[in-house]
């Protein structure tokens, strides 16, 4: 393997899922001190995601087509470029009440305020996902370790997944998706971002050896249910 190879292998062979998510952690604490105000996005927001209900409709309530999504903002770039753990949390939730607390745009809006990382660039730290869920009445469980992945898949009945999109090469970037599930069942939604899922599959480890070629890793999956008001 040549040198570069190497180095870019490193982070997704060597470093500690722990760690990542500890580094968007710092990342996400960072971004907060700045306290940009990107309020003014929300009304634009509002009026791009209607034209997107229809296309929503037609893949069943889930968002699978980010790449369509260039006319929505998020911090300092768009939606189609970043939004991957927005539209996660959007699904994950519709899978699991059939619809949603909030728009898409008022979504982003609680976001941009306080998970997001590098000014969207990045994305959204993963433990931002579990605690937007917990802020709004669902149970989450949130592990690193993927050999418990499967457990966590056994007991919840909605996923979010955030994974290397290449294992070898920290060049193809972190990707989070929806994992639903139905008759211990798991289906990856806006996987390639394209309109595409994965799935049916029998385990999480099945999923994961079909996304990119197998080349795909975990990093943190949460597991998530209804509790309380949402029972």
């Amino acid at each position: 393997m040549k040198l570069s190879e190497r180095i870019y292998a490193f982070i997704p062979r060597h470093i500690k899922n722990k760690t990542i998510v500890k580094t968007f952690e710092l990342l996400r604490k960072l971004q907060k001190l700045f306290r940009r105000n990107y309020s003014t996005h929300i009304a634009g927001n509002e009026e791009a995601f209607a034209t997107h209900l229809d296309e929503i409709k037609r893949c069943g309530g889930y968002i699978e087509n980010q790449n369509s999504y260039r006319d929505m903002l998020f911090g300092k770039t768009t939606m189609q470029y970043s939004g991957c753990e927005i539209f996660a949390t959007y699904n994950a939730i519709y899978s699991l009440m059939d619809r949603h607390i909030m728009s898409l745009a008022q979504m982003i809006a609680e976001f941009e305020k306080d998970g997001m990382v590098l000014s969207g660039k990045f994305g959204t730290a993963p433990k931002a996902i579990r605690d937007f869920l917990e802020k709004h009445g669902f149970q989450t469980e949130f592990v690193t370790d993927e050999t418990l992945f499967e457990d966590v898949a056994k007991r919840c009945k909605s996923l979010i997944l955030t994974m290397y999109n290449d294992r070898n090469d920290i060049r193809g970037e972190v990707h989070t998706i929806h994992i639903s599930k139905e008759k211990q069942q798991y289906t990856g939604h806006n996987v390639y971002c394209d309109g595409r899922v994965v799935g049916p599959c029998d385990s999480i480890k099945e999923l994961l050896s079909r996304i990119n070629g197998g080349k795909a890793k975990g990093i943190a999956l949460i597991g998530i249910d209804l509790i309380g008001k949402y029972m």
